[in-house]
C-alpha cells in the first residue's frame, strides 16, 4: 500500500479499508443501526461485512454470484446476478431472492430459445458496456446452451401475485 492509498502524510485518517473509499451519508432505521453495532462497533466496517456475507465475500467485489439451486438430486434453479441489460428484457422478469440473487421467469409462451438468442444479440450488439455484464451474458449464455442442446432444461412456472396497491404490469 503506498502512502497516497492510506492517507500517511496528508493529515488525514489511514484508509480503513485498504482500498478505494469515500464517504457517504444516509438515514438508516433504528433497529439496523443496532444490528449494525452487533456486527462491528465501526457502523463502516460493519456494512461492508454485511454486504460482503451477503453477497458471497469475493463475488460481491466481482459482482457475479452464478449458482445452482437444487430442487432434487437431479434439478437444479439457475440463479444469477443482478444485470441491468437481463432487467432490460421486457418479457424476462429477475426474481430476486436475496441480495444480488435472482431466478429467471420467462413470460407465458415465450421459448428459452428466445431468450439464447437475445443473450447472443446483446453480445454481439456490444450492449453489454462492462466487462461485468459480458461476463454475465456468456456465463448465462453457456449455463442454457448446451442444456437446451441436450435436452437438459425445462421450463416450469411460477406464482406471481399482485401486492396490494401494486401497479398494473406493463
Amino acid at each position: 500500500m503506498t502512502k497516497s492509498e492510506n492517507n500517511e502524510g496528508k493529515g488525514g485518517r489511514p484508509s480503513k479499508f485498504g482500498e478505494p473509499s469515500r464517504p457517504v451519508t444516509m438515514t438508516l432505521p433504528e433497529r439496523i443501526l443496532d444490528a449494525l453495532g452487533e456486527i462491528d462497533g465501526d457502523r463502516a466496517v460493519a456494512v461492508v461485512k454485511a454486504v460482503e456475507a451477503a453477497l458471497g465475500g469475493a463475488r460481491a467485489e466481482a459482482g457475479e454470484s452464478f449458482a445452482e439451486l437444487p430442487v432434487d438430486g437431479a434439478e437444479s434453479l439457475l440463479v444469477v446476478p443482478r444485470s441491468r441489460l437481463l432487467a432490460s428484457i421486457p418479457w424476462l422478469t429477475l426474481v430476486e431472492i436475496g441480495p444480488g440473487r435472482n431466478l429467471l421467469s420467462l413470460r407465458e409462451g415465450v421459448p428459452i430459445e428466445k431468450l439464447e438468442v437475445t443473450l447472443v444479440d446483446l453480445l454481439d450488439s456490444g450492449a453489454a458496456e462492462t466487462d461485468r455484464e459480458r461476463r454475465i451474458l456468456r456465463t448465462l449464455l453457456e449455463n442454457i446452451r448446451t442444456p437446451r442442446r441436450n435436452q437438459a432444461v425445462r421450463k416450469e412456472e411460477i406464482l406471481v401475485v399482485r401486492s396490494a396497491g401494486g401497479a398494473e404490469p406493463a
